[in-house]
C-alpha cells in the first residue's frame, strides 16, 4: 500500500507553514507536495517598507524550490482543476492524487470591481505592486495621497494605517511633508474594529497626531482616471494626486468552480481542525471563513493563517499516526503595527478573548521585534 500523500495548494504563509509542519510530524517516506504558480516567495508584512525604500525587494524574496532541502516537494504550476470526489488535482499538464488536501490558495484582490480603479490606483497586495508604488514615490513632488480600502474583507487589517503612518514619516524625511496631504478612506467604523472600539480610537488618535485624515464608513464606488477624482456612496467626491488601493478580497475562482465555496463566499471550516465539510480536505488562510466570539469574521492576516496551517497539519498527522489528539485552532498571537520614525505599536494575546486586548504604546522595542520577525521568518521558512 503506497504511503499517504499530503497535497497543499498554495505556498503563501499558510501553505508553507502547513508543509513544514506536516514534514516535521510525518515520516520521510510520506510525501508532502506544495503547488504554487509563483516560483518565488516574499514576506508581505515588509511590503510597506519596500514602498518607502527602507527595504530592497530582493532582501525579502526567496526561491520556493529551496523547500526541497527540507524534504518538501515544490511544484511551480498553476492549479487548473480540483476534483474532491476523486481526490484528484490537475496543475497545468500534471496530475496529482492525494490522501489529504490542504487548500491554501489565498484570496483574489477585486481591483476590477470598481470602475476606473485598476487603471488608476497602486496596490500593496504583492511585492510587484509595492515595487511599482516605490518607483512612483521617488518622483512624487507633492499633492493629496489617498489610501482607500475598497471593501471588506481586505488583507492585513493594519495595512492601510501602517502604510499611511510610514508614508507620513517618509515625506518628513524627504523634507516635503508640508507639500503632502494623506487621507485614509475605509468602510470600517474604526481602524482594526475587530480589536474593539478602544483600540480603534487609539489608532485614530495616532493618525490625527500625524495629521493624517481618517474617513470612516465610506464606500468607494468609482474612480475618474482623467480628473483624478474618487467618488463615494452618497455622492461625495475627493481629488487625489496619488491613489493607493487596499482591495476587497474574494475567494479564488477555482474553489467556486469546484463547489468548495458556500453561502459565506468563502470556505467554511471546523474551528477545531480546519477541516472543510468534505472529509480529508482542509483549508487555511485568507480563503477560510471563521467567526470570532464578537461576531466579526476572523481577519485575513498572516498570524492567523500560520496558526490555522499548524492546526490542519497536526490533525492530518494525528489521523495518519495516531497518538494524543492535537489541540484546536487557537487565535493567540502578536500583531505589530509600524507607526513610523522607527517605532511600532503592538497588540498581543488571544484575539478571540471576550476581554479586549490593549494596544501598547509605540516603541522602538516593537519596531525591533518586527525586524527580528522578518529575519526569523525568512530564515526559518526557506
Amino acid at each position: 500500500m503506497p504511503e499517504p500523500v499530503v497535497l497543499i495548494l498554495g505556498c503563501g504563509a499558510g501553505g508553507v507553514t502547513a508543509a513544514r509542519e506536516a514534514r516535521r510530524l510525518l515520516p520521510a517516506s510520506h510525501r508532502v507536495i506544495v503547488i504554487d504558480r509563483d516560483a518565488d516567495a516574499s514576506f508581505p508584512p515588509s511590503y510597506p517598507w519596500v514602498v518607502t525604500g527602507e527595504r530592497r525587494p530582493e532582501s525579502i524574496r526567496r526561491h520556493r524550490a529551496q523547500l526541497a532541502r527540507r524534504g518538501i516537494e515544490f511544484v511551480n504550476a498553476d492549479v487548473r482543476q480540483i476534483d474532491v470526489a476523486n481526490r484528484y488535482v490537475r496543475a497545468e499538464s500534471r496530475e496529482f492524487r492525494y490522501d489529504y488536501l490542504i487548500l491554501a490558495l489565498g484570496a483574489q484582490p477585486a481591483m476590477e470591481a470598481i470602475p476606473g480603479l485598476a487603471e488608476t490606483a497602486h496596490g500593496l497586495h504583492t511585492l510587484e505592486t509595492a515595487e511599482r508604488l516605490a518607483a512612483t514615490l521617488r518622483y512624487f513632488s507633492g499633492g493629496r495621497v489617498m489610501l482607500a480600502v475598497t471593501g471588506l474583507p481586505f488583507k492585513g487589517p493594519s495595512v492601510p494605517y501602517e502604510t499611511a503612518m510610514l508614508l507620513e514619516h517618509h515625506f518628513h524625511s524627504r523634507r516635503m511633508r508640508q507639500k503632502v496631504e494623506i487621507a485614509v478612506y475605509t468602510p470600517e467604523a474604526l481602524p482594526l474594529e475587530f480589536l474593539g472600539s478602544e483600540n480603534g480610537e487609539a489608532i485614530t488618535g495616532l493618525l490625527a497626531h500625524k495629521g493624517i485624515e481618517f474617513h470612516a464608513e465610506t464606500t468607494l464606488v468609482s474612480v475618474d482616471p482623467v480628473r483624478r477624482e474618487a467618488s463615494f456612496a452618497g455622492g461625495a467626491l475627493s481629488p487625489f494626486q496619488l491613489l493607493i488601493a487596499v482591495p476587497q478580497l474574494r475567494s479564488p475562482a477555482i474553489l467556486r468552480e469546484a463547489g468548495l465555496v458556500d453561502e459565506t463566499g468563502w470556505v467554511s471550516v471546523s474551528p477545531r481542525s480546519m477541516e472543510t465539510a468534505i472529509e480529508d480536505v482542509f483549508a487555511v488562510g485568507d480563503l477560510t471563513y471563521l467567526r470570532l466570539p464578537n461576531g466579526l469574521p476572523l481577519p485575513k492576516a498572516g498570524i492567523f493563517a500560520e496558526r490555522q496551517a499548524q492546526t490542519a497539519a497536526r490533525h492530518i498527522a494525528f489521523r495518519i499516526k495516531g497518538g494524543a489528539p492535537p489541540p484546536p485552532f487557537e487565535t493567540d498571537g502578536r500583531m505589530l503595527i509600524e507607526v513610523g520614525a522607527g517605532a511600532a505599536a503592538v497588540v498581543e494575546g488571544d484575539f478571540s478573548s471576550p476581554q479586549p486586548l490593549a494596544l501598547k504604546q509605540p516603541s522602538i522595542v516593537w519596531h525591533m521585534a518586527k525586524l527580528a520577525l522578518e529575519r526569523y521568518w525568512l530564515w526559518r521558512t526557506y
